[in-house]
């Protein structure tokens, strides 16, 4: 069975995988967010997109194309930045994944990439399993990985930090920018975007954090029924 990227695809391509069996992965993240002085504001599209792909490369599944909003209240005072409410969000979603289910998939997963979208991802996927009869997985970034948290140095942070900074040297070097990052100390959030010491970050450490997060959304897909 083929997998990738369904916008990659004919449409008689997916049908046909779709009617193999194969899941469904929707990834989520940000096409325009701050992330500090250092990262480009897609950081989290590219991260999800990454994620999937490599899930993609390991088991046959179909990615659908990121969804590029979402309810980012946090950031929408730094320019450029983009967020919907909660609930266009949630609908979003749930509209996404009833026409993927009314399509013929029966294998869901949801793969988030941000912090305040969780609740809303979680209540979609409630939604879902009251409207179509389908429990899509779930999987927030923010809780993978941590069987390499141990090559992080400074853990204080959670956005745009040592974490992310490294994984998006490991997915897209030529975007990072480490010679004008700014630790939290030196620099709050209400100003940079950022939180944390994204300083120490190497791509090493970015790819072997995403060697951990993938093997654990594999296995999430191998668990779908």
């Amino acid at each position: 069975m083929q997998g990738g990227f369904i916008e990659d695809q004919t449409w008689p391509e997916v049908k046909r995988q779709i009617d193999a069996g194969l899941p469904v992965l929707l990834p989520i993240g940000a096409a325009a967010k701050g992330h500090g002085h250092h990262l480009p504001m897609q950081t989290d599209y590219l991260t999800a997109r990454a994620l999937a792909q490599r899930v993609a490369q390991r088991i046959p599944v179909l990615v659908a194309p990121v969804i590029g909003f979402g309810y980012y209240p946090a950031f929408v005072g730094f320019a450029g930045s983009q967020s919907i409410s909660a609930a266009t969000f949630q609908a979003m979603l749930t509209e996404l994944m009833v026409l993927s289910i009314d399509q013929g998939a029966r294998k869901l997963l949801l793969l988030n990439t941000g912090v305040s979208t969780e609740k809303s991802v979680d209540a979609a996927a409630t939604a879902i399993e009251r409207l179509r009869g389908v429990t899509p997985a779930v999987m927030h970034m923010r809780f993978l990985g941590k069987s390499a948290e141990g090559v992080i140095e400074n853990r204080d942070g959670g956005h745009a930090d040592e974490r992310e900074t490294s994984m998006m040297l490991a997915i897209a070097p030529q975007l990072v920018h480490l010679e004008r990052a700014t630790s939290e100390q030196s620099e709050p959030f209400e100003r940079s975007g950022a939180t944390g010491d994204p300083r120490q970050a190497t791509a090493a450490k970015g790819e072997a954090l995403l060697e951990a997060m993938v093997e654990e959304l594999v296995a999430a897909v191998r668990k779908l029924n």
